[in-house]
């Protein structure tokens, strides 16, 4: 099995890690190649607020970066939309 795996850390995500460190669901695995988490889950922010991290650039798919020319530079961007 070679299958890249995307975590969804939700809101877990900001906690496990101090609770069960020795629980291995990061990037310790070599097959997962990004990880999201959900800030917006504990409350007082704007709904949809969270982050994903990819292990490497070259895993960051090409179809989610827009190029956008600011000031005569190409300036590359991307942005995910949910919770919705």
């Amino acid at each position: 099995w070679d299958t890249p795996i995307h975590v969804d850390a939700a809101s877990g995500g900001f906690i496990a890690p101090f609770i069960y460190p020795d629980l291995v669901w990061d990037f310790r695995l070599p097959l997962v190649k990004s990880i999201n988490v959900s800030g917006h889950k504990y409350g007082l922010v704007y709904a949809g607020i969270g982050w994903v991290i990819w292990r490497s650039k070259e895993d960051l798919p090409d179809e989610l970066i827009f190029h956008i020319n600011y000031l005569g530079a190409d300036q590359p961007t991307f942005t995910l939309n949910f919770s919705k």
